[in-house]
């Protein structure tokens, strides 16, 4: 059975916050502009371009980074690159509070940022999103033929 294309990206409730974040520093932005263009300064673009470079960068932080599971392959888009691992390759996936940590050749050699794991669900020993998610591409990877696991002494 081929795997689906699934993509995952950062969760809903922090998008929303987010999103929130940005329309809050665009409104300052207008703020700011109508505020100098009524005292007639030349400058009234600049808390315009402040706030969109604000929101450009929050959404290259939060919106941009994903991790899609294709048939043959995983492919972490994060903040500065993609990577695209070989699912044939990959060991194991662990969740951490940084992202899943992708083990290949028995070492930590990728990260997709896009999924972490809270740090109440690590303190408490639950499982989250970040668990299923890293399971669901561990089958995958099985399914393809991946090595096992390495064993840890």
């Amino acid at each position: 059975m081929e795997t689906p294309v699934v993509t995952w990206r950062m969760g809903p409730a922090l998008r929303i916050f987010v999103a929130l974040v940005m329309l809050f520093f665009l409104l300052m932005g207008l703020g700011g502009a109508a505020d100098l263009i009524e005292s007639r300064s030349a400058a009234f673009f600049l808390p315009l371009l402040w706030s969109l470079g604000i929101d450009v960068y929050f959404w290259w932080l939060f919106f941009r980074p994903l991790i899609r599971l294709t048939p043959t392959e995983l492919v972490l888009r994060n903040k500065y690159r993609t990577e695209r691992v070989d699912l044939r390759t990959v060991q194991a996936v662990v969740p951490s509070s940084a992202g899943l940590v992708i083990m290949v050749d028995g070492r930590a050699a990728h990260t997709g940022w896009a999924v972490q794991k809270s740090t109440l669900a690590f303190l408490l020993h639950r499982e989250g999103r970040a668990d299923r998610i890293a399971e669901q591409i561990q089958q995958a990877a099985r399914g393809v033929g991946a090595p096992a696991p390495p064993v840890l002494e």
